[in-house]
Formats: structure tokens, C-alpha cells, sequence
């Protein structure tokens, strides 16, 4: 068969379409309409099943998978996507096998592979989509620039030179693209669910991803302590003054240092504060605790959990009720008030989680670039990695001095106290470090 549509490169084809459209893709995939709608993916298809490869059956186990076997959660999602998705192209090419075939030996080799992926299929840069759209038409044609891995420059390295130091730019090389410990082990955990999946569809015999895991020579044991990456006091003051200038000068950044601060005061997950399919943060959801003590947060948080959160006062005065102010809302939220707590300036509708990991990031580039501005490089380039998880941490670690721990686990929507202990006191590793400094020559 002639492949025309794609270059030769496309060996490593993507498979599956962006998440809200992987409905549509396997309602199409069994029908003569599918070759129409995607011709590069069929012709993709056909090519593997000349080579007795079950690769259309296979794509739709997975979209089965990505559809009806995860959560909705967008980072779960894509990260469980791309593993599957690589595995089986791995299967098809390396092997030439379908992953339904895979043995013990194909699941280690798949793990050589993404040790050390062949730098032809790596992208220099993060490409934004798989398919792209043929104009005026429903067709999705493949992405050419798409590749299954990405040399990511880590954040730090893109603030540095955007803000900080711009002469220092430099191109990275393929060479060094590495997958770090955390990958490798986010690696291991898509595939045992993804196997799992697969094993109760009675599709595998198996499930060897657990076996190969035990004998893994790229794993490193054990788990050193790593404290929570925390703004300190100066900088935190720092990021309360900024945005509060850039507020009083330009309303646009109301919402900004809305965001912002209220991550911090209320601990919150930026998810938590974002739209979901199944839930929409709304302003009702702030309320005076029953109890008269004091106003409370109904949060939904991670694995769909409920909890509440507390909301200090001077958050009510100099947070909440300035931001409704701007938004031509009431200081106070009624109980029936059903607008969303984040809305889009321009149509009015919630914000997504990406809409918002924007905002954050323009917050952060205005603290760097006063920072610089203040000849205070050390500390711009101690928070050019941040990321907006760095907020609840820094709101966490500073309550410690105010709530006990069982309070702070509540608040957090920890399921265990243990787990607050041991991010964010750590008094094991506190003590140790203690008793080593004082140790003789």
C-alpha cells in the first residue's frame, strides 16, 4: 500500500484524538465513514493490519479505556493516554505484534525504549495538537510535527531567559532529553492500570507490568525527604504588593490577584477552583458557617471529595469582596447566587484549569519582573519554576503555627493526618538532621 498522506516519518502515527473527541472517534471507528473523517489514521491502520496486526481492534480497547475506564481529570487522562498509546506503537513497530500480545519481555523492552527513545521521535518543542482540521470540513488530518516524545525545557530555563537573564538563551539538543525517576514511575502506573483494564475485559491472560517493574534496572529504591517548594515571607509580601499595585492601576488584574491569593489563604488545589464536567465552583459556595463563627468554602476536591474550608476574615474583607466589587457584584455572596466564582471576562462562562494555569503564570512573570526590576536577581531566579501548587504549600506551611495538624489535614483534604505530617512537618527527618549536625569529628 502507497502511503500518501503522511511523510515517512508518521511511522509513529498518534492514535487517539483530543480528549472531548475520543467519544466521536470510537463511535466512528467501525464504520466506512471513519476513512473519511480520519484518512491518515485509517491508511495508518491499514498499513499494520497487512502485517496481520489487529491494530484497529486494539485502538478501540483503548479508546474504550480513555473513555469509560478513567476519570475525568485532564492530567489523568492525557498522562494515561500517551503511555498506552506508545506502548502499542512500540508493539506495532518494534515487535510487530498487537499489545494485547505483549509478553514480560516486549513490557521490559518498551521500557529500554523510553529510557532511550530514537531522537527522531522526539519534538524539540511541545506540539499543541495531534490532529489538525482540514478547512470548511470535518476531516482530521495528522499533525506532521507530532511526535511520541517531547524534549520539555523545563519552566525555570523558559522564565530565566524570557525575564531574568534573556542573554543566556540557548537551543537544547535531543541528546538531552531524559525521563527522571518520577516519569519512569508514572510510566509503570498508567500501564498497570491500563493492563488492568484490559485483564478484566478478559482481553489479557496477564498482567506483566507488576513483574516487570521488580526487575527494573532504570528504578532507584528508596524516597529521600523533599520539603514543599514555599514562597517566603518577603516573597509572598512581595506578590500581595504587586498584584495589588497592578489591580489599583489596571483592573484586568483583579482577577489575577484574586486567584492568586485565594489559593494561598484557602490552601486550595488550582483544580478546585476551576470548572469541571461535573462541577462549577459558584459564589453561593462561600457561606457563613451555621455555627455564626465565622464564613466556610464548599470545596470538591481531589477524587471528587467534599470538604470545607475555612475563610479567614481579612480574606472576606480584602480579597473576596474587593474582587465582586469589580466584577459589579454585591461585597457578599447571597445564598442563592449561582454565577461562578471565575468567570470569562468575555462570555461570562466558568474557566477551565488551563485558562487559569495562565492567569497564575502572568501573576508570577509581573512578581519576577519586579524582582528584577528591584535588583533582586537571586530571588527572581529562586521562584522562576514556580507553579501554582507552590501557593497551597506556602499557605500550609505557614498555618502550621496557627491550626494543629489534624485542623490543617482537614483543611487540605488530606485523608490522613499522617500525610500532612509528613509533607509539611517531617519531624523524623527534622530530628535527624539535628542530631547529624551536632555529631563529632
Amino acid at each position: 500500500m502507497a502511503i500518501s498522506l503522511y511523510s515517512t516519518h508518521m511511522q509513529y502515527h498518534p492514535l487517539t484524538d483530543a480528549t472531548k473527541l475520543q467519544p466521536v472517534q470510537r463511535g466512528l471507528l467501525s464504520t466506512p465513514e471513519f476513512s473519511s473523517v480520519y484518512p491518515t489514521l485509517n491508511e495508518f491502520l491499514e498499513l499494520h493490519e497487512s502485517k496481520g496486526i489487529q491494530a484497529r481492534a486494539d485502538v478501540r480497547h483503548l479508546l474504550n479505556f480513555l473513555v469509560t475506564g478513567l476519570s475525568n481529570a485532564k492530567g489523568t487522562q492525557n498522562r494515561f493516554r500517551n503511555e498506552a498509546e506508545r506502548l502499542m506503537l512500540f508493539c506495532w513497530n518494534e515487535r510487530n505484534k498487537s499489545v494485547l500480545e505483549a509478553n514480560l519481555e516486549d513490557i521490559k523492552l518498551y521500557i529500554d525504549w523510553l529510557w532511550k527513545p530514537p531522537k527522531r521521535i522526539i519534538a524539540d518543542t511541545t506540539i499543541a495538537s495531534r490532529f489538525k482540521s482540514k478547512p470548511k470540513s470535518d476531516v482530521r488530518l495528522v499533525n506532521p510535527e507530532w511526535r511520541p516524545f517531547v524534549l520539555r525545557r523545563p519552566k525555570a530555563n523558559r522564565k530565566v531567559e524570557m525575564l531574568i537573564e534573556p542573554k543566556t538563551t540557548k537551543l537544547q539538543s535531543k541528546h538531552a532529553y531524559r525521563l527522571t525517576q518520577t516519569s519512569l514511575q508514572n510510566s509503570y502506573a498508567a500501564l498497570s492500570v491500563y493492563f488492568k483494564f484490559l485483564f478484566d475485559a478478559e482481553l489479557v491472560r496477564r498482567n506483566y507490568v507488576t513483574d516487570a517493574k521488580k526487575s527494573c534496572k532504570y528504578l532507584v529504591k528508596g524516597k529521600v525527604y523533599q520539603p514543599p517548594h514555599t514562597f517566603d515571607d518577603d516573597t509572598w509580601d512581595l506578590f500581595i504588593d504587586c498584584l495589588t499595585k497592578a489591580a489599583n492601576e489596571n483592573p484586568r488584574y483583579e482577577l489575577h490577584r484574586f486567584v492568586v491569593l485565594t489559593l494561598k489563604v484557602l490552601f486550595l488545589r488550582i483544580s478546585e477552583l476551576s470548572q469541571r464536567d461535573y462541577y462549577t465552583p459558584l459564589f453561593n459556595h462561600f457561606r457563613p458557617d451555621s455555627s455564626g463563627e465565622g464564613w466556610v468554602l464548599n470545596v470538591i476536591g481531589k477524587g471528587k471529595k467534599e470538604r470545607l474550608v475555612t475563610v479567614p476574615d481579612s480574606y472576606i474583607d480584602n480579597v473576596l469582596s474587593r474582587y465582586r466589587v469589580s466584577l459589579g457584584l454585591t461585597p457578599l455572596p447571597r445564598i442563592d447566587e449561582d454565577s461562578p466564582i471565575i468567570p470569562s471576562l468575555k462570555t461570562g462562562a466558568p474557566l477551565r484549569q488551563d485558562s487559569l494555569n495562565n492567569i497564575v503564570e502572568e501573576a508570577f512573570d509581573l512578581v519576577i519582573r519586579e524582582l528584577v526590576k528591584s535588583n533582586k536577581k537571586q530571588q527572581a531566579l529562586s521562584i522562576a519554576g514556580a507553579s501554582s501548587h507552590w501557593l497551597r504549600h506556602t499557605g500550609a506551611t505557614q498555618a502550621l503555627d496557627e491550626l494543629n495538624e489534624t485542623m490543617l489535614a482537614e483543611e487540605l483534604g488530606h485523608a490522613s493526618v499522617k500525610t500532612t505530617v509528613e509533607v509539611y512537618v517531617a519531624p523524623a527527618h527534622r530530628d535527624r538532621i539535628r542530631k547529624g549536625a551536632t555529631r563529632k569529628l
